[in-house]
């Protein structure tokens, strides 16, 4: 069973070397030269085995030399961290757009104990965690960003063919005069927080020696332009600002329902990222409340 256990680990090890690998563009020879400039050659027919021919048991100078030479996290080789945006109906009532967050992954952390991911990395390494919070974070705020910049394309598009003031008129809602310079002012308020977000990533990264990218440069870029150009008219205090909840639908982003509880994956995470030493703690199951006692 443990010999079991060792070679599906390894197995995932090889997985992830190649997954980090096709996604720097390199080739197996080319990572080879990498890991002599580091130091500690390893040829390609090694490292190609490691990909393709798991073995029962795996050196942890190989993993360390492989995960510098990718620019990547050691303990990203040995579990699965896998942070993803997660698309939402649209900013609405109660949902503020997309968030990201960790893939609910699952390893065999030791023969025959399951765990999540990113709980495995963090006994492992006893707290692991800033680089990727802080690319979670950076992540989460490009995009929403993102997501609202879309919208006001969309609108402001629709207000040039002469669509939106129609469609505003029909939804009883303000005049696109109103709620398009507000829309402005959101969008580059949520540029600011993108590009301040990717900066403490890149400064916890550089610390981490992660070289990956938070997220994809074109995003990072309009983020970039939309920050450094702050639009006319502009209100500081958002509580000042006029509600623009109520124009979101004919934008052609629906509203969802009202949840009764939000227990979405990512308000957990979201506080949790406030509290570091707990986050990889998972919350304590919420005991049902009381029944109502029987009037009848």
């Amino acid at each position: 069973m443990s010999n079991d256990w060792s070679r599906a680990w390894t197995a995932q090890i090889g997985l992830r070397i190649r997954e980090a690998r096709l996604r720097s563009g390199l080739s197996t020879q080319e990572l080879a030269d990498r890991t002599v400039e580091i130091g500690y050659p390893m040829a390609r027919a090694s490292i190609g085995n490691l990909e393709t021919r798991p073995r029962a048991k795996i050196y942890l100078q190989d993993v360390t030399v492989l995960a510098a030479a990718l620019g990547v996290p050691v303990v990203e080789l040995l579990y699965p961290l896998d942070p993803v945006v997660i698309e939402t109906a649209g900013p609405g009532l109660d949902d503020d757009g997309p968030y990201a967050v960790l893939r609910n992954s699952s390893v065999e952390m030791l023969p025959g104990e399951a765990e999540t991911g990113h709980r495995a990395a963090g006994w492992f390494t006893g707290g692991y965690g800033r680089s990727l919070e802080a690319r979670i974070v950076a992540m989460d705020a490009v995009a929403k960003f993102v997501a609202r910049e879309r919208l006001l394309v969309t609108l402001e598009t629709d207000e040039e063919i002469g669509e939106l003031r129609e469609r505003a008129e029909l939804a009883n809602a303000p005049s696109p005069d109103e709620f398009l310079p507000v829309l402005r002012m959101e969008v580059h308020d949520l540029a600011v927080a993108a590009e301040l977000a990717c900066r403490a990533y890149d400064e916890v990264a550089e610390r981490a020696r992660d070289r990956q990218a938070a997220v994809a440069a074109e995003e990072r870029e309009a983020a970039q332009r939309w920050a450094t150009s702050r639009p006319e008219p502009y209100i500081a205090d958002p509580m000042q600002r006029p509600d623009l909840q109520h124009v979101f639908g004919i934008g052609g982003i629906p509203a969802p329902a009202s949840p009764a509880v939000d227990r979405r994956v990512h308000v957990r995470l979201s506080r949790e990222r406030s509290r570091p030493t707990s986050y990889y703690a998972m919350d304590e199951p919420q005991a049902e409340p009381p029944a109502a006692p029987d009037r009848a």
